[in-house]
């Protein structure tokens, strides 16, 4: 999710901070917050969330096509690593095409760095996948939603402790404090969301009984390699939008990891 949202914009620090750039909403004007926090939702879904669950599936193509199984530890990092690459592409790109057509202050070194950060949470979120599910089906007596509950807990879990993680490793990251947890667990939250919506993809298990999601984004048989990826793609986007819209509408102004 990322990671990332596996904030999945911004890392913020009493003294230093890596802001988003293009916004100059008013912390005043309660409506502006509000249509910032949805702008800068769709802009996440689409630089990070949608390439997390795509660059996910596509690389677990290429690992079965290499001869790995699902239930190997090859697949959890083919997939782990080719989420964290596109989460860390995608924020990359979609930031050099923002800094060419809308905003040419945006400086792309720094939007790099932090692609960097939020890819490396999202191999984390991205290869317990997989084993996690396994896990969790293994006996074929849980429900889907209880699968579905489990893995955004545990891959939310996998997602925070990336960004932990990598504000000690990467140099050019704010170093962790109460400020920057709370925002980081916020995101990871609505990460775990996209891990769990991921879930909806699977329609193998229990022959699909109790998927809602499947109609949306159910990876059937018939399906080409091609939709395969933009269903998972699809299934993240969902998950991600579900629960941050939640956190846009309740969290008071300031307080979300969104808000500028």
């Amino acid at each position: 999710w990322q990671a990332a949202h596996r904030k999945f914009e911004r890392p913020p620090s009493a003294s230093k901070r890596i802001r988003r750039p293009g916004c100059r909403c008013r912390r005043g004007d309660g409506s502006v917050t509000m249509l910032s926090r949805f702008a800068t939702m769709a802009e996440v879904t689409v630089s990070k969330i949608f390439p997390a669950g795509a660059g996910w599936q596509a690389a677990s193509i290429v690992a079965d096509a290499a001869g790995h199984q699902a239930d190997s530890l090859a697949f959890a990092a083919y997939t782990g690593v080719g989420d964290g690459i596109a989460v860390a592409a995608g924020h990359t790109s979609y930031y050099a095409a923002k800094k060419a057509i809308v905003d040419p202050n945006i400086n792309i070194g720094e939007q790099a760095g932090l692609g960097v950060w939020l890819g490396s949470a999202a191999v984390c979120s991205g290869a317990l996948w997989q084993p996690l599910v396994n896990a969790l089906q293994a006996s074929e007596k849980l429900p889907f939603n209880a699968v579905m509950g489990a893995t955004m807990v545990g891959c939310g879990g996998a997602f925070l402790t990336g960004l932990r993680v990598g504000r000690f490793v990467f140099p050019w990251m704010p170093g962790c404090d109460n400020g920057n947890f709370s925002t980081d667990a916020y995101l990871s939250m609505a990460i775990g969301g996209a891990s769990g919506f991921f879930v909806g993809t699977d329609v193998a298990y229990l022959g699909g009984d109790g998927n809602f999601l499947r109609p949306l984004v159910g990876v059937e048989d018939f399906d080409s390699d091609v939709l395969g990826i933009v269903k998972a793609g699809s299934s993240t986007g969902l998950g991600f939008c579900a629960f941050q819209s939640v956190q846009n509408v309740t969290f008071a102004q300031g307080s979300a990891w969104i808000d500028p």
